[in-house]
């Protein structure tokens, strides 16, 4: 079939592809600058590529009326004052061109954030979820936390902290519960729930199977490298320390920190788990989620 892919250089994005050019299925990208992404990327003869700025409609090449499946994985990580307006904005000019094909079905990789304080990013998150909503096709919604795979921004910055630090200073309210998912799993959901009409106009958790604070996922981290590291809670210590912290102890910059940090705030794990009957299966543990990322990229003693 013939899908369209919005957010074709996003970290989920760039590994979608392949698993759906394996498959058989025709890739159209929606890119801002053909150069980049053929520069990127070694499908890029494999896929077509149109050209769009989704803050400007008017940039927007026309979709192929022939598109069945289109998924947004459009994310910014940027901390603007106009996030929500912003990625709104790209939401709504993504619906109104996908609404001039034939498309039946939007699939959209969403956040988990089951808290009473929202994060910019979470807020926002469900503003876009709002303006697919309006769109002719069928929207499918995944809600997944914190994802582990060796180019995902939550890996690098566990990986970072517990490879360069050997006591760790985190705030009290990192103690909520979280439930991480190995990328795999995410990729495997987003392949299968393509055209399945029982997840048309339906939202999924998705997660694996452990519940896990952020302070046991540097530890678990810490065991499987046979580190020993110790971690220090301050209560009370501000979200924007800790996000400053970070960022100077990984290679993310502190937007991106401070997004991490805020979704720490909140409980993220499953409450509903109705996508285990329409895709069937057992996730990876965060163990096996490590590994699995680990073994992608080398990992050298005192780093």
């Amino acid at each position: 079939m013939k899908v369209l892919l919005a957010g074709a250089n996003s970290y989920i994005g760039k590994l979608l592809i392949p698993v759906l050019l394996e498959k058989g299925h025709e890739i159209v990208c929606l890119v801002s600058d053909k150069r980049r992404f053929q520069e990127r990327n070694d499908f890029a003869g494999r896929v077509t590529l149109i050209v769009g700025d989704l803050l400007r409609e008017q940039s927007i090449e026309a979709f192929p009326a022939d598109i069945e499946v289109a998924y947004y994985l459009v994310h910014s990580m940027a901390q603007s004052q106009d996030l929500a307006a912003l990625e709104a904005l790209s939401a709504y000019n993504f619906i109104h061109a996908l609404d001039q094909t034939g498309c039946r079905q939007t699939i959209f990789l969403s956040d988990i954030s089951n808290g009473k304080i929202q994060s910019k990013h979470a807020e926002s998150r469900k503003h876009v979820e709002d303006v697919l909503r309006e769109g002719k096709s069928a929207l499918t919604i995944l809600r997944a936390a914190i994802i582990i795979g060796s180019g995902s921004a939550s890996f690098q910055i566990i990986r970072d902290i517990t490879e360069k630090l050997p006591v760790v200073t985190v705030p009290g309210w990192v103690n909520y519960p979280c439930q991480p998912i190995a990328v795999r799993d995410v990729l495997t959901y987003l392949e299968n729930i393509m055209l399945n009409e029982k997840t048309f106009h339906r939202s999924f958790d998705i997660g694996g199977p452990d519940i896990l604070t952020f302070k046991e996922m540097i530890q678990g981290y810490a065991q499987i490298r046979q580190l020993k590291r110790r971690i220090i809670s301050i209560p009370f210590l501000p979200a924007g320390v800790l996000s400053y912290w970070l960022s100077r102890t990984n290679s993310f910059d502190y937007a991106t920190t401070r997004d991490l940090a805020n979704s720490l705030m909140n409980e993220s794990i499953m409450h509903e788990h109705s996508i285990q009957d329409i895709v069937p299966g057992q996730c990876l543990t965060y163990k096996e989620s490590l590994i699995l990322a680990m073994n992608h990229i080398p990992v050298k003693n005192n780093e």
